[in-house]
This record gives structure tokens, sequence and C-alpha cells, in this order.
């Protein structure tokens, strides 16, 4: 009789272990697809901040070569009015690059500064009007002295390297926006901050389970 039971509880396990086995699998599978989307998510995110920190040295170094001319030479009123002009955007956008760190309210109220097409190019723009300003400045070196003629082709050597990379950097992100990785990086980034917010939320678990686990602990060993 007990071998008979055997018998028959035997095929009814086995469709419970099969299932439990099948769940398992199930989620090892999920689980191995959320680490991948997660591993994407940040190294997605980090390719996007080297370009945020390359555009923001290239606007650093151009609102440096607007100033430096300024100091070595003189200018007209119309050229001290553009390198305001162009100081003005480079300061702008790096708080536009820095979106990433800081948390700045006006940037939703205009979502057309963060938009990559526009970003490209208004960068192109600056680009090409610090290429006209260097050969402008070769120009200017004819009519001074020994001095200021080196200081001045110095300058005009940075600006126009700077100017070339700001050029590079506008075509770049203009082909970005065309190809919509605006939308790809922001998706990107949320995976990341949920990923983030779900660490937190699951240390303060944990410490909040430690804290009650050594009160009762210490609530035995006061009984």
């Amino acid at each position: 009789m007990a071998a008979d039971d055997a018998v028959e509880e035997t095929p009814l396990l086995k469709p419970e272990l099969q299932g439990a086995e099948a769940e398992k699998n199930e989620e090892e599978e999920e689980e191995e697809v959320s680490d991948t989307t997660k591993t994407c998510a940040s190294f997605c995110t980090d390719l996007f901040l080297i370009l945020s920190l390359i555009s923001i040295a290239s606007l650093l170094s151009m609102l440096c070569s607007q100033i430096w001319p300024s100091v070595v030479i003189g200018v007209s009123p119309i050229e001290w009015a553009l390198r305001a002009y162009i100081s003005f955007f480079c300061i702008l956008f790096v708080f536009v690059e820095l979106e990433w760190m800081l948390d700045i309210e006006w940037m939703t109220k205009f979502p057309i500064m963060s938009s990559f097409m526009v970003r490209g190019i208004i960068y192109s723009f600056i680009g090409l009007i610090g290429m006209e300003q260097s050969i402008a400045m070769r120009v200017d070196m004819l009519h001074l002295d020994h001095v200021a003629s080196t200081k001045l082709q110095i300058a005009s050597i940075f600006l126009h390297v700077t100017a070339y990379a700001m050029t590079c950097l506008g075509g770049f992100y203009f082909l970005l926006g065309v190809s919509c990785m605006k939308e790809f990086r922001d998706r990107m980034r949320r995976l990341e901050k949920e990923e983030k917010d779900e660490r937190v939320s699951l240390a303060q678990k944990n410490a909040e389970k430690e804290v009650l686990r050594r009160q009762i602990l210490e609530e035995e060993g006061l009984a």
C-alpha cells in the first residue's frame, strides 16, 4: 500500500515542482534583464556626462578667448557688443550643460533650451563666429608691435582651436538631436535614478531592520 501511495503521489508533486522551477527561472531571467538594462543605462549616462564635460570645457575656453583679446588690445564698441553676446551665451549654456547636476526649474519651462538640435545650431554658430574673429585678429597683428603681436597670436591660435571644437560639438549635437538621442538619454537617466532610489530605499529598510533587531535584543537582555 505504501508503494502504491508513493506512486500515486509522484505525479501530483511533479507539476508543482516544475511550476516552482519555472517561476524561479523566470525570476532569474527577469533579474538578468534588469541588471543588463541598469548597466546599459549607467554606461549611456556616463557617455552623455563626458559629452557635457567636454562641452563645458569648450564653452569656458570660448569665454576666455572673448575676454583675453579685449585685455591685450583695444576693441571697437561693436566688437565689445559681439564679444559680450558670445560670452552671455557661453555662460548660459554652461548652466544648460550642468542640468545633470543642478535642479534648474526654468529648464523645464523652456524645453527648447535643452533641445540637442537647438544646442547644436547655437554651438556651431558660436564656433563660426570664433573662427572669423581669429582671422580678424591675425590681420590686426600686422599693426601692432612685436610683444603685443605675439600675445595676440597666442590668443588667435587659442581662439581658433576653441572655435573649431565648438563647431564640431555643434554638428555632433545636431546629429544627436536628429537621431532623437535626447529622449533616449532622458530615459536612461530615469532608469539610473530609479536604480539609485531603489538602493537608497533598500539601505533605509535594512537600517530600520537592524535598529529594530537591536531593540529586540536589548529588550530580551533586560528581560
